[in-house]
């Protein structure tokens, strides 16, 4: 299956929560790459430390997330790194 993004849900820190073609809600946490460049100061994911720079995200017309400096991640990729979101009913 390939795998794409519908919907940006909500973005908290370095975690940005997306409604896959899939119809989960599922995270994403990018703490562990953008750490990663920042130490390798890449000049474009590194850029994405900046968190009101993060918070820009958009959702392109391929279903996965793009930043206005050109970064973007295969959403294939997304879907295998993220988690699904656990909800609980009371």
């Amino acid at each position: 299956m390939l795998y794409y993004i519908e919907k940006i849900v909500s973005i908290h820190a370095y975690t940005i929560s997306c409604l896959f073609n899939t119809g989960e809600v599922r995270d994403v946490d990018f703490t562990d790459i953008i750490e990663k460049y920042k130490k390798i100061n890449d000049g474009l994911i590194s850029e994405l430390v900046d968190e009101e720079f993060f918070k820009s995200v958009q959702l392109d017309s391929y279903g996965t997330l793009q930043w206005n400096n050109g970064v973007d991640f295969d959403p294939d990729n997304l879907y295998k790194r993220s988690k699904k979101q656990i909800v609980t009913i009371q």
